[in-house]
């Protein structure tokens, strides 16, 4: 082992179930875990455990991670198709993506667009007067939903009600990238606003098959994709590195922020929508539960006894004032007085309750969502900037329309359940005073007189709620009521007549109006369900046009068949199954921006890894460019004369590699001895000279790293002894590391041990003596009075404050 390294261990812990994936947080000092089971587990740098996330369904599993770039939100991919969004505070599902197929990898990228920098002071002004939002302004705060309902049991506070996705904060354009098994790759700004398919088998690539990688460039001008495909026989696999030139990306991204911006509102606004119907839906059952149980109940029996219908009891009751036996019985026995008063007490109070939901949330979001949509329709019309995305006015216009059409479906229900409550406390007056003068009981002055009204109110009643009786084949003989069928998803029993209205009559006979754009339709079928999810699937086929667009720009500039792997045994079992190792990420210089590949071609632990790489400006058709890597004896040579006591491998195999920042490689490496150990080192890309690469036609037929004219580099002589550690007492499987947090997690062999390691611990040193020399000087007084300094003390605090976890 070397005498020094600059990687610290901090701890070695245990997990109760196999880990399969690992990914750190890249702002603060968080790591989450994918196991066996489909879990995902989050832990901070000291292993306490934050939250778990446990998988939609007890078959799926994970198969990608990937953390937003600032560290708030974790995409967690399945085999179902699910991308999950989840914030890292408690778990909670920020949105939720359905991709066709099983997902196998995700990658998040933040643009850094050079221009952009460069320009941050004169074009301030200019980037702030292109687009700012201002519906804060106009628009009143939406109100905090119910917690007595299940579906806001996570709801956020007010402050944050409208901003559940997790927007507000986010000043430059991130995209995910979603591949999958059926060779597709769909990206999305801010991880929900669709930007961009790619879909091979649309491409003339001819190359097509399972998406193992796919990485943006951070200047939005180059996608490459990593595909496996079948070779020309059952136990062949082929691997191609796949280029993309994105010039509509990348020239329209300032367009872009500001449509998934306003997509991520109108999508909490949905959601927020969404929520507000369900929990009317359940005040709803709430209502009217106790009494339909009775209700049915009496309905069964008259259908057994053949003995009439519910209906002609209760009217017959109401015209001449004489119940039938069976009424009288359930009246006095079933539903009595005091289970009256209660029901209606009960009733009243929950018709308040969606009352206030319908003009307080349903009106008020709906609001929101128009103004929103009436601002993407000004964008859609500016053609040079936001219709050359693939936003259509017309499309747009169909959604603004369509949300008008639901504000008004709200205000109709809204006189609904006004009648619906006169009605209801006619019913249960006249109700309470047949059972009174069943049971010989004095009734109230005020109650005794019906007028005509009352009596109409009555019979409306049971004309909306007792005119379909029980014919052997449904469970219920009658609607209850007419607010209900407002949230189900199906075509309204009983629509509201509106024949009579001044201005529907006005609209019908004005040859002008009636077909008028501005003009906001009326669904007299539909139910208030049926509106909302059309509405959302309006919205969505105006807004996700882009992505169409967008992915159909994508011109495929290169095809390079990096590698091919043959299984030489005839079983399954005496052979792994080989997962090339890769890592992708963007190198930026004052004037190119490469976009690096390193790539394994051969199950691990294998001898040489291999870098390709591409220019994201100026694609041609030779610009990859690829080098080998192996590693012999670590360190250079040098350290290790006169120093008997030191042993170092002649060669290491390869078991995992990884991107640690823009100028380094990290690697797990395995001593190729027996009982070799698991070395991890860090490897400079300056190691590999520009000069060696050597340059790949694009379209060739051969296999790229099957010929000899690819150059091997021994790197192992360029990794300082600062720079590697020897891994004692472990099998080793793979690791992740994080250049911006600079730790590292070493997965053992058996997926249920980790090692956590601090890096560049060296440059923390030298900041700490700093800190300790500058004490030393202030606190020489305080010494000579209090007396010697605890030293296990201080080195327990300055434990604690190196394995802090505060982004």
């Amino acid at each position: 082992m070397p005498e020094q390294s600059s990687f610290r261990q901090t701890d070695e812990k245990h997990v109760s179930t196999e880990v399969q994936l690992l990914e750190w947080s890249p702002k603060m000092d968080l790591i989450a875990l994918a196991n066996v089971q489909g879990e995902v587990v989050l832990h901070r740098l000291s292993w306490q455990k934050v939250w778990t996330l446990a998988p939609p369904s007890e078959s799926t599993k994970v198969h990608a991670l990937a953390w937003r770039t600032d560290g708030k939100v974790l995409a967690v991919g399945y085999s179902s198709g699910a991308v999950l969004l989840c914030n890292v505070e408690n778990s909670t599902i920020l949105h939720k993506l359905e991709i066709s197929g099983q997902v196998t990898c995700l990658k998040w990228i933040c643009e850094t667009l050079s221009e952009v920098k460069n320009k941050a002071a004169d074009g301030m002004e200019e980037e702030k007067s292109y687009y700012e939002d201002k519906s804060a302004e106009y628009l009143p705060k939406l109100p905090q939903l119910s917690k007595s309902y299940g579906v806001s049991s996570k709801v956020q506070s007010e402050e944050t009600v409208e901003d559940t996705k997790k927007l507000k904060d986010q000043t430059d354009l991130n995209i995910l990238l979603v591949g999958n098994a059926q060779d597709r790759v769909e990206l999305f700004a801010y991880g929900i606003f669709p930007v961009g398919v790619l879909d091979l088998n649309q491409q003339s690539v001819a190359k097509t098959g399972k998406i193992l990688a796919a990485c943006l460039s951070q200047d939005l001008k180059l996608l490459t994709v990593m595909v496996e495909s079948d070779g020309n026989t059952a136990d062949e696999k082929l691997g191609y590195l796949l280029s993309f030139e994105s010039i509509l990306l990348a020239s329209r991204y300032k367009e872009i922020k500001a449509l998934a911006t306003k997509f991520g509102m109108v999508s909490t606004f949905l959601q927020y929508l969404h929520n507000t119907v369900k929990q009317m839906s359940e005040a709803w059952e709430d209502i009217l539960l106790e009494m339909d149980s009775k209700l049915v109940k009496f309905a069964e029996e008259k259908y057994k006894t053949a003995s009439g219908t519910v209906s002609n009891d209760f009217l017959e009751l109401l015209m001449f004032g004489t119940p039938s036996a069976e009424l009288q019985a359930f009246l006095l026995h079933e539903l009595t007085e005091k289970g009256l008063k209660k029901l209606g007490h009960s009733i009243e109070t929950s018709y308040s309750n969606i009352q206030k939901m319908v003009l307080k949330n349903l009106q008020s979001v709906s609001q929101a969502i128009s103004y929103h949509l009436n601002d993407i329709k000004g964008m859609a019309l500016w053609y040079d900037k936001f219709g050359v995305l693939g936003l259509s006015p017309q499309s747009v216009h169909e959604a603004v329309s369509y949300a008008g059409s639901f504000m008004l479906k709200t205000v109709e229900l809204q006189q609904v359940i006004d009648g619906s409550m006169k009605n209801f406390k006619a019913f249960f007056r006249w109700l309470y005073v047949v059972i009174q003068r069943l049971s010989d009981e004095p009734i109230p002055a005020e109650l005794n007189k019906m007028t005509q009204q009352d009596l109409n109110f009555v019979a409306d009643f049971l004309k909306e709620n007792f005119t379909e009786e029980m014919d052997g084949s449904q469970t219920s003989g009658f609607k209850l009521e007419r607010v209900g069928q407002y949230l189900k998803n199906e075509n309204l029993q009983d629509p509201t007549d509106n024949s009579s209205n001044p201005w529907t009559q006005f609209v019908k006979t004005s040859t002008h109006v009636k077909d008028s754009p501005l003009l906001f339709p009326v669904h007299t079928h539909r139910s208030l369900v049926q509106m909302e999810n059309q509405l959302e699937s309006v919205i969505n086929n105006a807004l996700f046009r882009p992505s169409t667009v967008i992915g159909q720009s994508l011109q495929c500039k290169g095809i390079y068949p990096l590698w091919k792997y043959r299984k030489h045994s005839s079983s399954a079992k005496e052979e792994k199954v080989f997962v090339p190792k890769i890592s992708q990420f963007t190198v930026c210089s004052d004037s190119t921006t490469y976009q690096y590949t390193v790539f394994t071609t051969k199950p691990s632990p294998c001898e040489l890894l291999y870098v390709a790489r591409q220019k994201a400006n100026g694609l041609a058709s030779s610009e990859l460019e690829v080098i080998a890597a192996k590693f012999g004896q670590l360190g250079p040579v040098a350290e290790v004369e006169n120093k008997e006591d030191v042993h170092r491998c002649k060669h290491h195999k390869i078991l995992d590699v990884s991107f640690y920042d823009e100028k380094t490689l990290s690697l797990l490496l395995l001593e190729d001895e027996t009982d070799g150990l698991t070395v991890l080192a860090q490897v400079p890309l300056s190691a590999l000279a520009d000069t060696q690469y050597r340059h790949i036609n694009s379209n060739q037929s051969n296999v790229v790293t099957d010929g000899d004219d690819i150059v091997v580099v021994d790197v192992a002589p360029h990794v300082d002894q600062m720079n590697f550690r020897q891994l004692e007492d472990m099998k080793a499987v793979s690791f992740v590391v994080s250049g911006t947090r600079k730790v590292a997690c070493v997965l053992f062999s058996s997926r249920r041990r980790v090692r956590l390691f601090l890096m560049d611990v060296e440059d923390e040193d030298d900041d700490d003596d700093e800190e300790e020399e500058q004490d030393q000087s202030h606190s020489n007084q305080d010494i000579s009075k209090d007396g010697d300094v605890d030293e296990d003390e201080d080195k327990e605090n300055t434990s604690l404050e190196n394995s802090g976890i505060d982004g």
